[in-house]
């Protein structure tokens, strides 16, 4: 019998595999249109409606973006056309105005970030990332089981 792997609850999904797990910490490079290097920090999701995107105080303040700017869902969860699994949905970040396009793959997470009054204009782009050991701490499969 295989192993069973471990399963997170998404909501207006429902159980999917551990690999879909968006909440805890994740590295991001936070790509500005006018630069060639990326703004570091990290997005940390608390809950599934509740978020902070933390940069680096040095290098936000040198792109004039701010350091820390807490995020909050702003639409339902669904699967993308794309298939795969891949989940979309909206964050919204009051302290900026800013409206993020968010879509998670396993160790991915891509945010599209528009002028929330107009989602026309792409203002930056960011790519979070977990390697595949985090899911391995996080998750230990016991083979036992199995």
């Amino acid at each position: 019998m295989p192993r069973q792997h471990p399963t997170v609850l998404v909501p207006n999904i429902g159980p999917m595999d551990h690999a879909w797990d968006l909440l805890g910490e994740w590295q991001t490079e936070f790509e500005l249109p006018e630069t060639e290097s990326p703004v570091h920090g990290k997005v940390t999701f608390r809950s599934w409606t509740d978020a902070e995107l933390q940069l680096d105080p040095i290098e936000a303040a040198i792109a004039g973006i701010p350091s820390s700017v807490p995020l909050e869902r702003a639409s339902e969860i669904h699967l993308t056309d794309a298939g795969g699994g891949a989940l979309q949905w909206v964050l919204h970040a009051p302290s900026t105005n800013w409206s993020l396009q968010a879509t998670l793959w396993p160790g991915s997470l891509h945010l599209f970030v528009h002028d929330a009054d107009d989602d026309e204009e792409q203002l930056y782009r960011a790519r979070a990332t977990r390697d595949q050991d985090y899911y391995l701490r996080k998750y230990p499969l016991d083979a036992s089981k199995g």
